[in-house]
């Protein structure tokens, strides 16, 4: 059973704390101020004091969105029906969303496959807790999954009919 909202909430928090002390570690190291600019602090308004407080370190900590996206996701389905479901409401720069001109496929790529792609327009690769997943993106084709067929290793979306045995074949039409 996945974690409840309790434990998501609980699970954002620690991920929040965890950010507020890679700031403060990095303000912690930064000398402290001369006597004319504590005086300067003290006798501003307080909306001055907070906004300077606000400002923190100049260049703060890069941000490790891949630990962020997998505290998040309860459960490896939950992330690949989610990476799926992302990538085809992308917008092109036309404005259009994917999904209205092309198929999407995300894969585990530690399965066995084999594929046959029309005019790929994207592939990136993307790490759910260190398991590597394929994000295509395609007109049209064929993909067959060899290996393990479960949600947690395999999500598509567009013009797709599923044939062969275990219905691990599936075959992708032009949207447009």
């Amino acid at each position: 059973m996945g974690p409840t909202l309790l434990h998501r909430s609980v699970l954002l928090l620690l991920v929040a704390s965890a950010m507020v002390l890679a700031v403060a570690s990095t303000t912690a190291a930064t000398p402290a101020p001369d006597a004319s600019i504590a005086e300067a602090v003290h006798d501003a308004p307080p909306s001055a004091a907070v906004h300077q407080v606000l400002i923190g370190p100049p260049h703060p900590p890069p941000l490790d969105i891949h630990s962020i996206i997998n505290a998040v996701h309860e459960t490896r389905g939950d992330f690949v029906k989610s990476l799926a479901d992302k990538t085809a409401n992308l917008k092109l720069s036309n404005g259009r969303r994917v999904i209205d001109y092309y198929n999407v496929m995300v894969f585990n790529r530690q399965q066995q496959y084999s594929h046959s792609l029309k005019k790929e327009v994207m592939y990136r690769e993307v790490k759910y807790h260190g398991i590597p997943y394929g994000v295509w993106v395609f007109e049209s084709g064929w993909f067959r999954n060899d290996g393990d067929g479960g949600f947690i290793n395999w999500a598509f979306r567009g013009s797709w009919t599923r044939s062969g045995r275990d219905n691990k074949h599936v075959t992708f039409r032009k949207r447009y």
